[in-house]
């Protein structure tokens, strides 16, 4: 159990992957889950699903992606719960695209922009894809405390 006792944070087991899918399509998430990608769920006290983030494994270096909380606990420190339980698992080769409006929170997180030149081709493959989507996102990679 984490500090905050309403919500838990728990890694899937492979088996458990479907869940997460589940999770994004009952809340109409863009998302989906890999069945050898590192997942953790939130929870709350009746063992829902209110959260969810994975790691997709690429050449070379991992993305966060899948970041999502239900709308009703969102500004109750669900996001930053999911992200601090994950870091565990975070190098500086971990790079995430969120919204523009999200940098400081990710800043918060120890994410810094980062510039394209030199970035793996997996990253910058699909931060191309997802900007030609329309999407306003910023590329950023964790930075090792």
């Amino acid at each position: 159990m984490s500090d905050n006792q309403k919500f838990s944070a728990h890694w899937l087991s492979e088996a458990e992957i479907p869940m997460a899918n589940k999770f994004y399509r009952t809340h109409k998430f863009r998302g989906k889950a890999r069945r050898h990608d590192p997942c953790m769920v939130i929870r709350d006290r009746d063992n829902q699903i209110i959260a969810c983030g994975c790691l997709r494994q690429l050449t070379e270096c991992q993305l966060l992606a899948g970041v999502a909380v239900v709308e009703d606990y969102r500004g109750q420190g669900v996001a930053r719960l999911l992200l601090n339980s994950m870091a565990e698992s975070f190098s500086n080769r971990t790079f995430t695209f969120p919204y523009r409006h999200l940098m400081p929170f990710y800043q918060s997180l120890g994410f810094a922009e980062a510039d394209k030149h030199g970035q793996p081709s997996a990253i910058l493959d699909r931060f191309s894809t997802y900007q030609k989507q329309g999407r306003d996102i910023v590329l950023m990679r964790y930075q090792v405390q």
